[in-house]
């Protein structure tokens, strides 16, 4: 591991601690995931780590009092504090310093981290879905007109445009107003038996739409599923399992929760060639304007 990679396990491990401590049933995501499975760990040119819990026990962790965490650490989200640029949470080291290029128009500040998205409860309707994601993208472009870093736009024309989204929202707003996009289609309604039911979704993550997966393949239960004009996939009714199911993987020598089917999981996100790391050129990582390992944020403030 990197001297980064070693701060992110850390991270890692406080917060598998924490969520097995409290019940929280959590899960890898993305290259996370992918690195567990290809690598038993790091992807070797990775920079970051990202989890996922189900929206009721990600709003939990969100309520637990700071004490629940060791000293050194904390839980940072826009409901949480004034000022954070991101519509899902992020467990930091708060005795380092990690300020990232893309975002830095916003002043914000931190420590190095792991990112904490909320599962949410998704419609097994494509269209739906399609109109959801075109949302999510709409406002993560208003948002960034507010993040961005100073000069890494260079077309004038979006420049100008930029300048005039600033005038008119404000990121508090904007960051609100994404948590409640992602939420969408979460509340099970009588008339529509497919909503909020039938799948997992985390539309604030890379992939988009492709991020939107049948909740069987984290948790194992197989749900019947019921007629619908736009649901193809229908008419097989098989016994379920306990809900909160999961499977753990080795990650540099530790265990943590993954989905339980994990190859249908990769697949979505990347394509049945999953095993095969990409081209050099390809890598790539989050570039950060600031990083120091043995330095708190706090001291820069």
């Amino acid at each position: 591991m990197t001297g980064l990679q070693e701060k992110i396990f850390a991270i890692m491990k406080v917060f598998d601690r924490v969520c097995r401590e409290n019940e929280f049933h959590y899960y890898m995501l993305g290259g996370t995931m992918l690195g567990a499975i290809r690598h038993k760990g790091f992807i070797p040119w990775d920079d970051d780590a990202d989890f996922g819990l189900p929206r009721k026990e990600y709003e939990r962790l969100l309520a637990l009092p700071e004490d629940k965490f060791p000293e050194g650490f904390r839980l940072r989200h826009f409901s949480k504090e004034v000022g954070v640029p991101y519509a899902f949470a992020r467990l930091e080291d708060e005795r380092t310093t990690c300020i990232e290029r893309r975002r830095s128009g916003t002043g914000y500040t931190g420590g190095v981290y792991i990112d904490v998205f909320p599962l949410d409860a998704d419609v097994n309707v494509l269209p739906l879905r399609i109109w959801k994601e075109l949302r999510v993208r709409f406002g993560k472009k208003l948002l960034y007109a507010h993040i961005a870093e100073p000069g890494a736009v260079k077309n004038p024309a979006k420049r100008m445009l930029m300048r005039e989204i600033v005038k008119h929202t404000d990121a508090e707003s904007l960051v609100k107003r994404l948590d409640g996009v992602v939420k969408a289609y979460g509340e099970k309604k009588e008339w529509f038996p497919q909503w909020g039911e039938a799948r997992f979704s985390n539309y604030l993550g890379h992939w988009g739409r492709r991020e939107s997966i049948p909740r069987r393949v984290f948790d194992g239960e197989i749900r019947q599923r019921k007629y619908f004009a736009f649901d193809l996939r229908r008419g097989e009714q098989i016994e379920a399992q306990p809900e909160g199911r999961s499977t753990e993987y080795e990650f540099e020598g530790h265990f943590f929760f993954g989905p339980v089917d994990s190859a249908a999981y990769l697949t979505a996100l990347y394509g049945t060639d999953y095993m095969i790391p990409p081209a050099r050129e390809l890598r790539g990582g989050h570039p950060a304007a600031v990083i120091e390992l043995e330095q708190s944020y706090k001291e820069k403030i």
